[in-house]
């Protein structure tokens, strides 16, 4: 427990130097994850504090006020994480470095029930949306309810040198800030983003502040997604787009603005909607018009590319909501704010009922966006030098079939390199199927290479095993104690080594009695055996398998034994 220092009125004035001395070590050890100095776009620091056990203000409702806590550094952005289940009520202000104190921000924890996919649902510790605070040097909160082991999150964000340029990255796109505008290399995700579909696009807002300037656009976007991150646990930030009150889109998660990419901004909806959030607090303040017309012509471009139409209902998760939805419409939270959520209506209105790409209709460059159905592999272990067969369909995105185009069955060379084996032809309803005659372990996909109307796509590769083909033999069915009977055989792919099982008896009582490993020479092995009781025994060549091979093993065959009941023991 630390010791704190109190002021004349009870309230918290500064905490102990062992606390800042935890709180700069935690900043230096995630000061590897800010760019270079030499970046254009913001820089950003994250580090954290414990909040203080005592003082502070408890109503008799239970609902509480923190003292004001001084931050180990300047700070941007603050946020809450704190030992518990259950989402309390939270409000978090800050004193601004050059003096003052911002507005109370409702920081309920808009997105704590969308967990990262991937990640472990929050069922421990709690967590609060992020507050934009600008410089400032002190933090207050105060909840519902007292909270337990409480801290600090703060990120310190250094504006960027000039203002970053959008630019619509394919026909029919809007302007987009891409994530280098924003200094994402500052917040690089720590996997590999995951795809699903989009068939609608759920409004969110950030809870942050609303008097921020252009300038400090690109800071507030990397701020979150530091928060996200390192605070939350997340693989990156959680929403596919930002936009600010002066109409500038920002990419969001990465992966691709045309792709469907599965973010953490609404639980159980993230494979099925794209979410775009809305830079500052709606709750009384409605999102101006600029903004309003970005997100508009975004909606206008992100759901036809990916088939799906502006308007009407759809199914998504457990639920039926409109194509242009509220957070709040799919989980328990008041997201994207009041003002926001009432002017969803005049948001349609703007985008109209754009349909998707329909049969038989023309092919444009982004219409033409086609995919590649995850192929299947039968089977998935082949027994050498048998085929496997690999099929799957051609699509364009909103599941019209593509038909009369190559496809290219590839498989992995040994330097992990593509090699196409086959080209087929996809059929009326875009399927198609290829063969591949491996000898070891590969990897296998399908390719469309694309043409001049239609976008070149890969589907995920799956792995196909190889089993070998052990043949072996015996000399002579029968011999004497006396003897040595030889068993020979041949290991297809070519191995360097096999163990031959030796049991004696038969069925569920046979019993092993030797495991003798038997080099292989360019495929071929040979063992002579002297089996010094008499009895009945059982042979079989086994291989156990290997980084290129799966194990396998040859028919089993019986050698008969005879002589002395007794007389030593088989070698």
């Amino acid at each position: 427990m630390h010791d704190f220092v109190r002021t004349r009125n009870g309230v918290l004035g500064t905490v102990f130097r062992s606390v800042v001395r935890r709180s700069l070590f935690t900043l230096a050890a995630v000061l590897a994850l800010a760019p270079s100095a030499a970046a254009a776009g913001p820089r950003a620091t994250d580090f954290e504090m414990p909040a203080p056990i005592e003082g502070g203000i408890a109503s008799s409702s239970g609902a509480y006020t923190s003292p004001v806590v001084k931050a180990p550094g300047r700070f941007s952005l603050v946020g809450l994480k704190w030992s518990g289940a259950g989402q309390p009520g939270i409000a978090i202000r800050a004193r601004k470095a050059s003096g003052g104190w911002t507005r109370w921000a409702d920081a309920s924890g808009e997105l704590d029930d969308a967990p990262d996919p991937g990640a472990a649902e929050d069922t421990g510790p709690g967590h609060s949306a992020p507050v934009w605070t600008g410089a400032a040097t002190a933090v207050q909160y105060r909840s519902t309810r007292r909270l337990r082991k409480v801290r600090f999150h703060f990120v310190d964000v250094t504006p960027g040198r000039g203002s970053p340029s959008a630019a619509a990255s394919q026909a029919g796109a809007p302007a987009i800030v891409p994530r280098s505008g924003w200094g994402a290399e500052g917040c690089p995700p720590k996997s590999k983003p995951g795809t699903g579909e989009v068939k609608a696009a759920l409004v969110h807002h950030t809870v942050t502040a609303n008097d921020y300037t252009p300038a400090e656009s690109p800071s507030i976007v990397l701020g979150i997604c530091r928060y996200h991150r390192n605070s939350n646990g997340w693989s990156d930030v959680g929403y596919n787009f930002l936009v600010d009150k002066y109409g500038t889109i920002f990419e969001g998660r990465a992966g691709g603005v045309d792709q469907a990419i599965v973010g953490a901004q609404a639980a159980g909806y993230n494979s099925e909607t794209t979410g775009i959030s809305n830079m500052g607090t709606h709750t009384s303040l409605p999102q101006t018009e600029a903004g309003l017309n970005s997100i508009a012509n975004l909606i206008k471009w992100k759901l036809p590319l990916h088939g799906a139409g502006t308007a009407g209902p759809v199914n998504v998760g457990t639920k039926t909501i409109e194509r242009i939805s509220g957070h709040r419409d799919v989980n328990s939270t008041s997201c994207p704010g009041e003002a926001l959520y009432a002017q969803l209506p005049a948001l349609r209105a703007k985008v109209g009922s754009v349909g998707p790409l329909g049969p038989g209709a023309p092919l444009g460059p982004v219409r033409g966006r086609t995919r590649l159905d995850t192929s299947s592999v039968s089977p998935s272990t082949t027994v050498f030098p048998a085929t496997a067969r690999v099929a799957g369909k051609l699509r364009l995105v909103n599941g019209t079939p593509v038909q009369n185009q190559p496809v290219q069955v590839q498989q992995t060379r040994r330097n992990g390199t593509w090699k196409t084996i086959v080209t087929t032809t996809t059929g009326t309803d875009g399927s198609f199927a290829g063969n591949v005659k491996p000898v070891a372990k590969t990897f296998v996909r399908a390719r469309f290479p694309g043409d001049g109307g239609l976008r070149a796509s890969t589907s995920k590769r799956r792995v196909l095993k190889v089993r070998p083909v052990i043949a072996a033999a015996r000399s002579v069915a029968r011999a004497s104690t006396k003897q040595t009977p030889v068993v020979s055989g041949t290991v297809k792919p070519a191995k360097g080594r096999v163990t031959i099982v030796v049991r004696k008896g038969s069925g569920r009582r046979a019993k092993v009695v030797q495991r003798v490993a038997v080099g292989a020479r360019r495929g071929r092995f040979r063992k002579a055996f002297r089996l010094r009781t008499a009895g009945l025994y059982q042979f079989q060549a086994v291989f156990g398998g290997d980084a290129s091979n799966a194990a396998a093993s040859s028919p089993s065959f019986y050698i008969r034994v005879t002589g002395p009941p007794s007389g030593g023991a088989e070698r």
